[in-house]
């Protein structure tokens, strides 16, 4: 999810007003984002016994899938700076197979290793240090373990759309820094994992009418007051595509899924 890996020094992003927004969206909204369930399904294949760590876990909306992918005997990590996104996260899961973890990425300061995958959905683009991450990774996974990122990338309409409104828009703005693939690459083979590949993969997000799509980037990003739910929707059509469907309304979003493997010993 939406994290800022800086624990120290400053405020954390998803704290107070906007965790409670963020997590106001997807209650309200909670189909909106079944597609992207499909997306990381399709890309991680999370397997039965597996153990997964999940970066940027935000409120568990990804969490609680994986969880029931693995099954009782795997494990899912769900690490993320914010404490007011993990609040009650353990207890989500109907195995029990959730454990959180209150740290940023580029610490990853947890017991647990050997992981059969590593997944992040929306939370590296915010990682201030993204060698230090990516070298985390690279610790926590086993030989032949998967690397699984689906976020923002240098360059896509979906940057433009986040530097030139969300970051105006949002209470807590969005000063971030976005992965080149070219980056993105170098630090996997820096970081011990083989030359990753990348997807261009667009998810409609569902909605009945027109106007949620607009009250959902509202309450998704938590706008400040000054802009309305009218606003966001204006926004999102100007730099993305909102389109009628069969039974309603989809906000078309491009993002970009990079996958890699450790190589295996022997």
């Amino acid at each position: 999810m939406y994290v800022d890996a800086n624990t120290a020094g400053k405020s954390l992003e998803f704290m107070g007003e906007r965790s409670s927004n963020y997590r106001d969206a997807l209650s309200l909204y909670a189909d909106a984002w079944r597609p992207d369930i499909a997306c990381m399904t399709r890309f991680l294949a999370p397997a039965p016994g597996e153990r997964i760590l999940e970066v940027g876990a935000g409120n568990g909306y990804f969490s609680k899938a994986i969880a029931a992918c693995v099954g009782a005997n795997g494990l899912l990590v769900a690490s993320d700076p914010s404490v007011d996104q993990l609040v009650g996260l353990e207890r989500g899961g109907a195995f029990g197979n959730i454990r959180v973890v209150p740290a940023s990425a580029d610490v990853l300061d947890i017991n647990f290793k050997d992981f059969d995958a590593v997944w992040s959905r929306g939370a590296l683009h915010h990682v201030t240090d993204k060698t230090a991450a990516f070298n985390r990774f690279a610790d926590l996974v086993r030989p032949g373990g998967r690397l699984v990122i689906a976020d923002v990338f240098a360059g896509t309409p979906l940057a433009r759309y986040f530097d030139s409104f969300i970051a105006r828009s949002c209470t807590t703005g969005h000063e971030v820094a976005f992965l080149s693939q070219e980056f993105a690459e170098s630090l996997c083979v820096l970081s011990g994992w083989e030359t990753p590949e990348f997807h261009d993969v667009i998810t409609p997000w569902e909605f009945a009418r027109r106007e949620d799509i607009g009250r959902f980037l509202q309450l998704l990003f938590s706008a400040k007051p000054g802009y309305t739910a009218g606003d966001c929707l204006e926004a999102a059509d100007r730099h993305l595509s909102v389109s009628e469907t069969a039974s309603g309304w989809a906000l078309l979003w491009p993002m970009t899924v990079m996958t890699a493997q450790r190589p295996s010993q022997g």
